[in-house]
């Protein structure tokens, strides 16, 4: 029984890593349902970004501080020079477009620091055991900063007045005009928020699954597969998601073998897609007008 729960809360450290990754999926896609490849590159040039600053002295609070808007406002830039110029996105060429992006992000960071994975310190913090579970501080950091921020971006989009524009931009652009809403702004506003939630991922998530040049690729499939669960348009259900599939993955290396892990997230893409493609909400989404 202690092995069971230990590999569901290391499945559930590593699913909120994945539920932020597919928050940042979301929160463009429900804006102009463009699906955003380079998601998970936001979390590698966190990653390695903070490494880089902590090796030349800077303590790693501050790193990490400087860390989170320098890449939101990377996310911003690659919005602003490569999506805003392109006037009629489809889902489709924002997929080619953003994938060539990622690649283009993925070979910088390789010339930058090279081919080595390396991880941040620990958050300050004492392991734990309970129930005969052995609990990393670093889980913890990484379950509770997920929580704060997923629940910030939740009620953000669901409660405040932007969040609610932000929505209107996507559901009805016409009317979210008339009304003085800038679509391009809410575009960009979103890029923002999925900069930022790829940071905390990357950031958090460093000292234990370390940061690469290609750490971004498998994160941000398998923050997309998460994200699909919700049909990509539902923030609460991709946080779910992004939980699931890391316990699924904890539980299939676990008992079955570790060389299907990776495969986990691929299956259960194929399950969405051929059973409920909307994703696990409760009704399909409506046609956007």
């Amino acid at each position: 029984m202690s092995d069971l729960l230990q590999l569901v809360f290391s499945g559930l450290a590593q699913g909120a890593v994945y539920g932020l990754i597919a928050l940042g999926f979301v929160a463009i896609f429900a804006v102009r349902e463009i699906v955003n490849l380079a998601q998970g590159e936001y979390a590698a040039l966190a990653g390695l970004s903070a490494i880089s600053a902590v090796t030349a002295g800077v303590p790693l609070l501050p790193a990490v501080v400087l860390v989170v808007p320098m890449v939101v406002m990377v996310a911003v830039l690659i919005e602003r020079l490569c999506i805003a110029p392109i006037r009629k996105m489809t889902p489709l060429l924002s997929i080619i477009l953003t994938l060539g992006i990622s690649t283009a992000l993925k070979a910088i960071m390789l010339l930058i620091w090279g081919p080595q994975a390396r991880g941040l310190p620990a958050f300050p913090g004492r392991d734990i055991v309970l129930a005969g579970v052995s609990i990393r501080s670093q889980e913890l950091w990484i379950l509770g900063i997920s929580a704060v921020v997923g629940a910030a971006v939740v009620w953000a989009y669901e409660h405040t007045l932007l969040g609610k524009a932000m929505r209107a931009c996507a559901e009805q652009p016409v009317a979210a005009r008339l009304v003085g809403i800038s679509p391009r702004m809410a575009t960009m506003i979103a890029f923002g928020v999925a900069g930022f939630v790829g940071a905390v991922a990357g950031l958090v998530g460093s000292p234990i699954y370390f940061s690469s040049w290609d750490y971004g690729l498998g994160l941000g499939l398998k923050g997309f597969v998460a994200a699909t669960l919700g049909g990509l348009v539902s923030l609460r259900v991709a946080l779910f998601g992004g939980l699931l599939l890391g316990v699924l993955e904890n539980l299939v290396a676990g008992y079955i073998d570790t060389g299907y892990r990776d495969a986990v997230a691929f299956l259960v893409l194929l399950l969405v897609l051929l059973v409920r493609p909307q994703g696990l909400v409760l009704k399909a989404s409506a046609a956007r007008v």
